[in-house]
């Protein structure tokens, strides 16, 4: 790939990239605490379509108070960035002697009192696409075409900062944005933006939207669009059409790009 010179400036997102080391083996339960729906949601999808395994998915307080007091489980991943939820999640693992991979985006003093829980804490700036992209460099193995086209794209990332300003350009930030059901685990990670974000299962509209959505779920969304342009809405309709299992993370890094930049 022809190597393209990249301003040295905040705008790079390429720079931000950290891919890790995660080991996915065992899983029973995928946790996510508040905000932390992108890792968690990419980490089930993958594992469905990459993996032909369907790994069951909650959110941490059901985790908590309604699942692991009532179901043995063996193995949990759970991604959170709230010391709270952090705090609560190692107590209700260590008195139940339940293995977790807990990954939180942030600084903490918090430390696990046992072995069998282990705790990744990360840089909290790109945190959650980072880790989207590490689940995603860790199950694509190149057995099949689908995950070498993954593969190559995470490993080479030359092209990256371009192809993110040029996707950009479609956006219009004065515009709310309604996502479609393959893109709703960035809603929280575009609303810290300061993003105001409505999803197909919960549509917000009032004058005007710009609807996001991928490839596999294009005739879904376009349904819609015809419905809000009978009712005299103005709407931008963006097509991002990548795997759908990279078309969340790379929306949050395109809105990521324009509002830092």
């Amino acid at each position: 790939m022809f190597l393209l010179q990249q301003p040295e400036d905040s705008t790079s997102l390429r720079k931000l990239i950290k891919f890790l080391k995660m080991d996915l083996s065992r899983l029973e339960v995928i946790v996510y605490g508040r905000n932390s729906e992108l890792p968690a949601f990419t980490l089930s999808r993958a594992f469905s379509t990459l993996r032909n395994k369907i790994i069951m998915i909650t959110n941490i307080y059901d985790f908590l108070f309604l699942q692991n007091p009532y179901v043995e489980i063996s193995k949990v991943i759970a991604f959170t960035e709230d010391e709270n939820e952090l705090r609560e999640l190692i107590d209700n693992l260590g008195n139940l002697g339940v293995d977790g991979d807990i990954y939180y985006c942030g600084s903490t003093n918090i430390k696990p009192r046992y072995n069998y829980i282990s705790l990744f804490s990360l840089d909290k700036i790109f945190c959650e696409i980072n880790l989207s992209l590490s689940i995603l460099k860790s199950l694509t193995g190149g057995n099949t075409e689908r995950e070498r086209r993954i593969k190559d794209q995470l490993s080479d990332l030359t092209d990256l900062d371009n192809y993110i300003r040029d996707k950009a350009k479609a956006f219009n930030l004065d515009l709310p944005m309604l996502l479609s059901p393959i893109m709703t685990p960035t809603k929280s990670f575009l609303e810290k933006l300061g993003l105001s974000v409505s999803t197909y299962f919960d549509i917000k509209i009032l004058d005007g939207v710009q609807v996001v959505y991928s490839g596999v779920d294009m005739h879904i969304m376009r349904r819609i669009i015809f419905s809000l342009r009978s009712e005299g809405k103005k709407v931008n309709e963006i097509l991002l059409d990548v795997d759908p299992l990279l078309a969340p993370i790379y929306l949050s890094m395109i809105m990521f790009y324009l509002k830092k930049r």
